[in-house]
């Protein structure tokens, strides 16, 4: 027969696991947030992607005219470049406020709200030189980014039987955008890596990830690697920037830790 103090103990043992399990719970879907790309305030690149029209789905075909269906896709087109070029511009904007006022820490890319941080990295070409769809394309393909919300490449993994999304690459130049049928024809001066912390991967983990792809679309592309303020990069602001991303995940399990 069990005693009382045995069943206290099997008590606190029940409680103890209920609780890790609503704590991963918990942790498994604040990572949900970034679904497909960035949720900052300041750039949030599916925000509006559920409400944008788009003509994707067979059923749209049956259910518009040709001549509405072409001027249906042209307002799509326009509004999720107007949104992503707004949201970009945006972002750089208070980046850049936020890095006058952090003694040019090269790692200093959070954003006012200490539980999001933002990194930036640019693929810059050199000189006169672009870089053309089809070079970007298949760099895009061996890296394993693929083509999604807001007209951006994001390199995803699967939770929960869904896409998260890790970092995303965007054009440098507005709008930002690129549109796979006329990539073939496209050339651009550089690309844009994006990263926001938390995300569905450990941070530094994610960052190591945008890093090493980042560092190989400069080597393939013939382009240079900067930061966001357009500085090249080096092995100390490498560092830095880890340590930043390493400090920024402990505050924010200390934040997420109940008391």
């Amino acid at each position: 027969m069990v005693s009382v103090f045995e069943l206290r103990i099997m008590l606190v043992i029940v409680s103890v696991i209920i609780i890790v399990a609503i704590y991963i719970w918990h942790r498994a879907n604040s990572k949900d947030q970034v679904i497909g790309s960035i949720r900052l305030d300041e750039l949030d690149l599916t925000a509006e992607a559920d409400d944008m029209p788009v003509l994707n789905e067979a059923g749209d075909n049956e259910t518009l005219p040709d001549d509405l269906r072409s001027q249906f896709q042209s307002v799509s087109k326009t509004l999720r470049e107007e949104t992503l070029s707004k949201r970009i511009r945006q972002a750089r904007q208070t980046h850049q406020a936020s890095h006058n006022t952090s003694h040019n820490t090269p790692a200093n890319s959070a954003a006012a709200d200490s539980k999001q941080m933002l990194l930036v990295f640019h693929v810059v070409a050199h000189q006169a030189n672009k870089f053309t769809g089809p070079m970007i394309k298949q760099m895009m393909s061996e890296l394993g980014l693929e083509y999604g919300p807001m007209g951006a490449y994001h390199y995803n993994v699967e939770r929960f039987n869904k896409k998260h999304s890790v970092y995303c690459i965007v054009n440098m130049l507005k709008p930002g955008s690129f549109e796979l049928q006329t990539m073939d024809q496209f050339k651009t001066r550089g690309l844009t890596l994006i990263l926001q912390l938390p995300g569905p991967e450990d941070g530094l983990k994610s960052f190591n990830i945008m890093l090493a792809h980042a560092q190989r679309l400069a080597a393939f592309l013939n382009g240079d690697l900067l930061d966001e303020n357009h500085n090249p990069v080096s092995q100390q602001s490498i560092s830095s920037y880890k340590e930043q991303v390493q400090l920024f995940g402990l505050r924010a399990t200390r934040q997420t830790v109940p008391a």
